[in-house]
């Protein structure tokens, strides 16, 4: 059997075509190869403008730069032709004010009641005193007064004595002078010794000048005037005792 029979015998076999391929004349060839030539002609343009703006843009871009260096340049001038600034004045440390400690004012005087207790240091002991502001001297009670002398110089024995101790005190003290001091109740005057004793309130130590009288029938055993409270004191005759009791041990 030939080959064309089996062909017929297996029935019509499709057999497929390649595409056409499509012909381009020389006048179309011609045309393409000008489009291409125009688009590439047209980028070179476009990149070469660009370049272009781009090179300005760096020349401004370094005048700017040579304008900020003159500008910086005539301000520092100006800086070096200035004065010097003036030296800050130095901050002084005030002094904190301190509160008034207890029993003081505020200027450190010694605040002091219409009574006190009062340290002798003749006496070894704490005496109730009356302050009185009306009263010119001081004074403490005195019985059997004696003047003698003692080294060429005149002292003044006496016993300390009133109505709530127990037992006198003898106290020896060199003796400054005589007062003449008047009587509210008498005319006459009372001629009175005068001793420097150290005495003691609260935390203040002074010599202070007293008179020498019998107060043993009177309230308090000592009495303070103004002479002794001078510069040192303020009285608040509304209190009584603001200063505590001094001891032995308290008194140096």
């Amino acid at each position: 059997m030939t080959l064309l029979s089996l062909l017929s015998l297996g029935g019509c076999v499709s057999m497929e075509k390649a595409p056409p391929v499509p012909t381009l004349t020389l006048a179309e060839l011609r045309n393409e190869i000008n489009l291409s030539e125009q688009r590439l002609q047209t980028s070179m343009e476009q990149q070469q403008k660009q370049y272009v703006q781009q090179q300005h843009l760096l020349v401004q871009l370094n005048t700017d730069v040579n304008n900020m260096k003159e500008s910086v340049n005539k301000v520092g001038s100006k800086l070096e032709s200035l004065p010097p600034e003036p030296p800050k004045p130095m901050a002084i440390p005030t002094e904190k004010c301190q509160a008034p400690s207890q029993g003081h004012t505020v200027d450190g005087k010694l605040l002091v009641g219409e009574a006190e207790w009062i340290w002798v240091d003749a006496a070894n002991d704490a005496f109730q005193a009356r302050v009185d502001t009306g009263a010119t001297t001081s004074s403490i009670s005195a019985q059997d007064i004696t003047i003698f002398e003692r080294n060429g110089k005149n002292w003044v024995r006496f016993f300390l004595s009133h109505q709530e101790m127990d037992d006198k005190i003898q106290i020896e003290a060199p003796l400054v002078r005589h007062v003449r001091v008047r009587q509210a109740s008498a005319d006459d005057l009372d001629r009175r010794p005068v001793v420097r004793l150290a005495v003691r309130i609260g935390d203040m130590t002074e010599k202070a000048e007293f008179t020498l009288k019998d107060r043993s029938d009177m309230a308090f055993p000592v009495l303070l005037g103004r002479e002794f409270l001078k510069d040192i004191a303020v009285v608040d005759v509304a209190r009584e005792y603001i200063q505590p009791k001094p001891k032995l041990k308290d008194v140096k």
